[in-house]
């Protein structure tokens, strides 16, 4: 991100150049109140994008490019200087929008990173707790299974007489 916003903010820096030199040089080019409105709109989209919010100076630099037009279909700007600054608005809209799709793109990557990580940690979690009562479960298995033979052991079969017992036997009878 850091080399996205120093490319961003050398081509506004040119653009800048590009309107001020209008003052400096031929006047007809670039009227001097003209090249002060763009130059502090540029200011603008400058401090924006230093900032990292990218999709504002977007936006300011789309009010600089309609200032432009404006200025140009007024006579304020030459048709020579507008194509000139019209060619660093572009640059400077080309790299805002890649860093927002960069920005965007770097977003959905780490959401989708965390997603991942809370599914991971929810099964983990899971298995934990699956893990855990395991051995509640076999406990709980070997209780019912002791409680079962003991049981068993009392009622000695179906009907209640323990099956080693002959017919007759006094300790077997109930």
């Amino acid at each position: 991100m850091t080399r996205i916003r120093f490319r961003l903010t050398l081509a506004t820096l040119a653009l800048s150049a590009l309107a001020l030199s209008g003052c400096a040089g031929d006047p007809v080019s670039l009227q001097p109140s003209t090249a002060e409105q763009l130059q502090s709109a540029v200011l603008d989209v400058t401090t924006a994008a230093a900032e990292g919010d990218l999709t504002s100076a977007q936006s300011l630099l789309t009010n600089v490019e309609s200032n432009l037009r404006t200025a140009a279909a007024a006579g304020q700007v030459t048709p020579e200087r507008s194509a000139e600054i019209q060619v660093a608005i572009n640059l400077v809209g080309t790299d805002l929008s890649t860093a927002i799709d960069t920005a965007a793109a770097q977003a959905a990557a780490q959401a989708a990173a965390q997603a991942a990580a809370e599914a991971q940690a929810a099964k983990d979690a899971a298995q934990a707790d699956t893990d855990a009562d395991a051995p509640k479960d076999a406990a709980q298995a070997a209780d019912e299974a002791a409680k079962a033979a003991d049981e068993a052991a009392k009622n000695g079969g179906k009907d209640g007489k323990d099956s080693s017992c002959e017919k007759g036997d006094k300790d077997c009878e109930g």
